[in-house]
């Protein structure tokens, strides 16, 4: 049965269900899976610098394993993320949009650090979902004029493969007694998040 389309409303409400920290480690999920693809950018344009978005993410990580950072240094982060984010109007490459959608949803997890806001968590789902997206439409050459376009995109492998892995993530930190550091740890190192990115073909 395949999974129905993202919806922000539906994922903001059980998101609220959950404390910051769970909020939090979804977000994280969900970068983890953006981040291949900046590397991907990296390696095709000759531009940008993957260990700032990297250790931007890590950061998160500690702060989840209760490592405390201060609001300057969580606005260091940002800055840092920001200056190696891509423009559009600069590259052609294919994967300029889900590079800047890795930077873009780590800077809305380190603005979380300093102030939780639900949205933005959504905000970084939508990024991966929407990464794929513009992705499936450019490698399947789909015309954005089929009356079957959304549907096409909503079926593609690759698309039902990031909602699959959303719901599951979901739903484990929905269900864990707690997040202690083997939970934490196991996350971190499950399937989407061992160096493959969304817009790998199974």
């Amino acid at each position: 049965m395949a999974m129905p389309a993202f919806n922000a409303l539906f994922t903001k409400e059980r998101l609220r269900n959950l404390d910051e920290s769970r909020q939090l480690l979804f977000g994280a999920l969900c970068c983890e899976r953006l981040l291949p693809n900046y590397i991907a950018f990296q390696k095709d344009t000759g531009w940008g610098d993957f260990s700032v978005v990297r250790n931007a993410l890590d950061n998160v990580w500690k702060f989840l394993g209760a490592e405390v950072m201060t609001a300057q240094e969580i606005a260091a982060e940002i800055l840092k993320c920001e200056a190696v984010t891509p423009s559009s109007d600069e590259f052609s490459s294919l994967y300029v949009t889900s590079a800047q959608d890795a930077c873009f949803s780590v800077c809305c997890l380190l603005d979380c650090l300093v102030q939780a806001d639900v949205e933005k968590i959504v905000q970084v789902a939508m990024y991966a979902t929407d990464s794929v997206d513009l992705y499936v439409q450019e490698i399947d050459e789909m015309k954005p004029g089929d009356p079957s376009l959304e549907e096409k995109i909503l079926t593609h492998r690759l698309m039902q493969r990031e909602l699959t892995q959303q719901e599951h993530d979901l739903k484990a930190i929905e269900l864990a007694p707690s997040l202690d550091e083997d939970f934490l740890i196991r996350c971190k190192s499950s399937w989407g998040n061992n160096g493959k990115s969304n817009l790998d073909i199974p």
